[in-house]
């Protein structure tokens, strides 16, 4: 029998070969891992949103309505380096309401608004990376035992009705003691109700101002993202600026 030739790869061909496969994977391979990170923090918004209406429905027993946790309304002072400070009530307030809540939360620690002592983050960003100006020392911080943050807890009017905004908060869903504490990529406020919990205004809000990475100048850029993350369960406003609440992702 005559020999029959044998074929294969040569080694230059392989190397060739691993070497395009290594070109496409380190080209894939970021914005795979932007996606995946960006689908876990959709779903710990909504995780956070649940676990707080739930304790928020079990606070209110019996139907018992918020407005007869508080003695009075609350509201923002500014210091003499134009911070925004809570006032005595708004810090009394806060704990007030976490006070209702934490029976029904798995908390790790707490820290009041009206304890001086407590070690609380400096600074917090908004989307678009400006410094906020809120002075975090008259906060109230409750870290859970699944790593989120909660604080905040303002209560700006007692006389709360249905589906109206009488406070709000913020959940840090990888803890305030992590980067990047942005508004919009780890921190994202809700707003308190006289019956639910809900993301931080809703559809009131502008898109192109409050949720727009590229939109500088406004240190509350970010409250509008939980409401895009709760309807639309995608973080496309961090990859196109033109997005407003009657379409749900990047064209």
């Amino acid at each position: 029998m005559g020999n029959k030739n044998k074929y294969g790869f040569t080694l230059a061909e392989v190397l060739i070969t691993l070497g395009i496969i290594g070109v496409v994977a380190a080209m894939t391979m970021p914005s795979l891992i932007q996606k995946y990170k960006e689908k876990v923090t959709v779903t710990k918004v909504k995780t956070a949103l649940s676990i707080l209406n739930q304790a928020y429905t079990l606070a209110r027993k019996d139907g018992e309505e918020i407005n007869s946790w508080f003695s009075q309304s609350s509201t923002f002072v500014t210091d003499d380096s134009g911070n925004n400070i809570q006032n005595d009530s708004g810090r009394d307030n806060q704990d007030i309401f976490w006070e209702r809540l934490i029976p029904y939360l798995k908390v790790l620690t707490r820290c009041k608004a009206s304890d001086s002592s407590c070690k609380k983050p400096a600074e917090l960003y908004s989307l678009s990376g400006e410094v906020r100006n809120i002075d975090l020392n008259s906060y109230s911080f409750i870290t859970l035992t699944n790593g989120m943050t909660l604080f905040g807890g303002w209560i700006s009017n007692i006389n709360c009705k249905e589906k109206e905004k009488c406070g709000n908060f913020a959940v840090d869903i990888n803890g305030i003691e992590n980067r990047p504490n942005t508004t919009g990529k780890d921190i994202f406020y809700f707003s308190i109700t006289a019956n639910s919990i809900s993301p931080d205004l809703g559809e009131s809000y502008i898109m192109s101002s409050l949720c727009n990475i590229n939109a500088f100048g406004n240190r509350n850029n970010g409250y509008a993202c939980t409401r895009w993350i709760i309807q639309n369960e995608n973080m496309d406003y961090l990859h196109c600026n033109n997005l407003d609440w009657s379409k749900s992702k990047c064209d």
